[in-house]
């Protein structure tokens, strides 16, 4: 299917928060070189949950990216005023679907029928996802009738361990590893006709109030730039430890300023 160029199917995997993150970043100040040099991070503090957010978000889009083509894609739909977008909404063979991303890498995750569990912490993503689904089928609804319930679903991303104690009834829940699978293993609920005449609906930014479609201009290329200077960081701070371990943590501010200076004056920093 061809996208016109005001179509909601321009829209990218996280533009949503990826927008949120790039006007936080805007109020940090840029680093210094000796920043820089200990590899302190460029994300401002209230940055670093919508930076992971966004990298899971990208993650789960490049998977969805591999679907047949019988499966539209839509990313980062904004809904209510609140500042809430769903990530991803697809409309396939088997449906109409929603899902809530979630990265929370390392960690241990369980599913219960009313709440997940990351560590022992319940968090209401069953219930935010529930609500994404509605919130779909309302505007659905509105224009063409929909005679299979959408489907909530979230997706986490490389968890250490998702393990399940029950099932919930309307929400699935599952590693970003097994989504393609499932989805292509839907059953087969809606013909070509209804998906073109739901697509159509999802499309229309007038559907989006006060959204602009062509808002992500550039969006992506800054955030690019962000996530090398990010994983920069990340290395530095790889080289740097072994460097106060060997000194035994003695590393004085005075002599990390000597070294980032001549850092700085070698490679021009």
């Amino acid at each position: 299917m061809a996208v016109s160029r005001t179509s909601m199917r321009q829209r990218f995997a996280a533009q949503f928060i990826i927008e949120k993150l790039l006007r936080e970043q805007e109020t940090k100040p840029p680093r210094g070189r000796l920043d820089r040099f200990l590899g302190r991070t460029p994300l401002a503090a209230a940055s670093v949950g919508w930076y992971d957010g966004a990298e899971g978000e990208i993650e789960v889009g490049a998977k969805l990216a591999t679907l047949p083509p019988e499966w539209a894609v839509f990313h980062a739909l904004p809904i209510g005023g609140h500042g809430w977008d769903i990530d991803h909404v697809l409309v396939g063979p088997g449906g109409v679907v929603t899902i809530n991303t979630k990265q929370h890498r390392g960690q241990h995750v369980s599913v219960e029928r009313r709440t997940v569990l990351i560590g022992e912490r319940s968090v209401p993503y069953i219930r935010h996802a529930r609500f994404e689904a509605e919130r779909i089928t309302l505007l659905v609804q509105g224009r063409r009738p929909l005679a299979d319930p959408v489907h909530p679903a979230v997706v986490f991303v490389n968890p250490r361990s998702l393990r399940y104690r029950s099932l919930p009834d309307d929400v699935k829940v599952l590693d970003a590893r097994h989504l393609v699978e499932w989805l292509t293993g839907l059953p087969v609920v809606l013909g070509p006709a209804a998906r073109l005449g739901i697509i159509e609906v999802l499309d229309n930014p007038q559907m989006w109030e006060g959204l602009s479609v062509d808002g992500g201009a550039g969006l992506m290329e800054r955030f690019t730039a962000l996530e090398a200077e990010v994983r920069a960081a990340r290395l530095q701070r790889r080289v740097l430890c072994p460097l106060e371990l060997a000194l035994g943590g003695a590393v004085s501010a005075g002599l990390i300023a000597v070294l980032a200076g001549l850092i700085g004056t070698l490679f021009g920093g």
